[in-house]
């Protein structure tokens, strides 16, 4: 059937003049009212759907004719849609014209991206403010400023900044206390958790670790029997924090055991892997969204299945106790608290028992390969605890350990050197904010830089790239030196700020010490340095590629 009069010219214009104009519109719409990724992606089907029946039925084409009609359509918009887009980044009008970065960066998030997949973003990011200076744009819409005069308004403040969008998990059912990005709704669930970090809390724990750190030094030899007679560490350690928090989490309704099974259930790799999709998809929003629907992103479920699991169990009255993280979550110990939904539990077990073991097993694993790259400092330690503790079997006494000085000096070093994460991105608020000087825009994505603040002369000298426990004691590394605790970016600042950095911290002196007094340790004959340092990736988890073997022998 032929087109009406009225219809003709448009049947009969060029499918880019009605592109360029859908696609310059989009682009101004998306630009103040930014959609979704998938609905997006529908939105479009939707327009080829229409295209292509519009061809068929009034234009009176056939199928092929019809196809082609509608996939031009939505080419040559997706083409103007993305000119207009690009146009509009480089453009002087832009928020950020005046901050200098790559030109890739500037036009589109997917570099950021596969920054972020290399594994190498702090390396990277390290390298861009070495060569634009203070701040760099890194996106389009995101800017790295390394400045320690910004980490207090953006991170430490009451008037902290919000969390940006790559806090969101995709689609997973629920919010923990670590994906909640408004300040003052983070705020709120913070109440539930806060309790079950008090120092008396911390205290209580003391056991469970102490138990599960002994199991540890018994798994040491246990593995013992890979070349040369080594026992894979980091691995060892994994399982240990797995173990850990699935108990401190869950008390006897725990079913992490993975020293005892030795991770049957794959959980610390699939934990690291959805972390990965995580960081490294929440650098694209909109392509999270598409992607959600594919089997990439399934690993995520894994570790939220057992979390779901572990909690119905728990709830159902199975082993728990009074003390376990649960209990707090659960408002056993306070039922003025707004009960949380299941959804919302499920969540924050997840994250309880990710965050709380995976960021301390790769500082441990840092820690055991900087003393054991460092003779000096490992032997100054293994001397230090040795007097503190002369009965190496006898349960460690922790104010002793909390004021041991080279041992804090080491963890303190290790927790430099050892979390290479890039910025925490946070979100400038309504009407701006001057930073250090600087005017940044609304609604723009900032984070400081933390590898390269921990690693900045202004914050640390001399040899601020070198492991010097000593820089932590008085007197430092001599006249001049700089320390600044409050660049060590490891735990965040303020009302986003880890509550369970004390216990982690806590759990690497016990772990550190307990080694020490039990073991001579040594790295594997065929250990390889360069391989292990080109193999350690970080999106948030660090991953450790090349492992670190070594040669443990029991010292009584």
């Amino acid at each position: 059937m032929a087109a009406p009069a009225l219809l003709q010219p448009i049947a009969q214009a060029d499918p880019r003049l009605l592109a360029i104009a859908g696609g310059v519109t989009s682009c101004i719409y998306v630009h103040k009212h930014p959609l979704r990724g998938d609905v997006g992606l529908v939105l479009e089907f939707a327009l080829g759907t229409i295209m292509y029946a519009y061809h068929r039925s009034i234009v009176g084409t056939g199928v092929g004719a019809a196809l082609r009609f509608a996939f031009s359509i939505i080419s040559y918009h997706y083409l103007a849609l993305a000119v207009a887009t690009i146009l509009w980044r480089i453009s002087p009008f832009h928020p950020l014209a005046k901050f200098p970065g790559p030109f890739i960066n500037k036009i589109t998030s997917l570099k950021l991206l596969f920054m972020v997949w290399s594994g190498k973003r702090h390396l990277v990011v390290y390298g861009l403010h070495q060569k634009y200076g203070k701040m760099v744009r890194t996106g389009p819409n995101t800017l790295s400023f390394n400045s320690y005069a910004a980490i207090g308004p953006i991170y430490s403040s009451s008037n902290a900044f919000s969390k940006s969008k790559a806090y969101v998990p995709g689609k997973i059912n629920g919010d923990g206390l670590f994906f909640i990005q408004p300040r003052d709704v983070h705020g709120v669930r913070r109440k539930h958790w806060a309790p079950a970090f008090t120092a008396s809390c911390i205290a209580s724990y003391k056991p469970i670790v102490e138990k599960r750190t002994n199991q540890l030094m018994a798994v040491i030899a246990q593995r013992t029997g890979g070349p040369h007679g080594s026992v894979n560490l980091s691995e060892a350690i994994q399982h240990w924090s797995y173990d850990v928090m699935g108990e401190l989490t869950f008390g006897g309704a725990n079913r992490l055991e993975l020293m005892k099974d030795n991770d049957i259930g794959n959980y610390v790799e699939s934990g690291q892997t959805a972390t990965v999709a995580f960081e490294t998809l929440g650098e694209v929003p909109a392509l999270f969204d598409i992607l959600w629907y594919f089997p990439v992103t399934k690993t995520i479920a894994l570790l939220d299945n057992l979390a779901g699991k572990l909690l119905v169990h728990r709830q159902n009255g199975n082993g728990g106790r009074t003390g376990d993280l649960a209990s707090y979550l659960l408002g056993e110990h306070d039922p003025s608290l707004p009960k949380l939904s299941q959804d919302d539990l499920r969540m924050d077990a997840l994250f309880a028992i990710q965050a709380g073991s995976d960021t301390t097993s790769g500082v441990l694993t840092f820690v055991f390969y900087f003393l054991l790259t460092n003779p000096e400092a490992y032997e100054r330690l293994r001397a230090e605890l040795d007097e503190a503790f002369p009965d190496y079997d006898a349960p460690l006494n922790l104010e002793k350990l909390t004021n041991l000085p080279y041992l804090n000096g080491v963890v303190d070093e290790s927790l430099r050197l050892g979390t290479p994460f890039p910025g925490l991105p946070r979100v400038v608020p309504e009407g701006g904010s001057v930073l250090d000087g600087v005017f940044v825009p609304e609604g723009t994505i900032i984070g400081v830089p933390a590898y390269t603040q921990e690693i900045h002369p202004d914050n640390f000298w001399p040899e601020p790239e070198a492991f010097k426990p000593e820089r932590w004691l008085p007197g430092g590394l001599g006249p001049g030196s700089r320390a600044r605790r409050g660049a060590i970016m490891s735990f965040s600042f303020g009302p986003f700020g880890c509550l369970g950095k004390t216990l982690a911290v806590q759990e690497m002196r016990v772990v550190t010490a307990k080694a020490l007094l039990t073991y001579d340790l040594k790295l594997a004959p065929d250990f390889d340095n360069d391989a292990f340092v080109h193999g350690i990736q970080n999106m948030r988890t660090t991953i450790f590629k090349y492992p670190i073997n070594v040669v443990a022998t029991p010292r009584h």
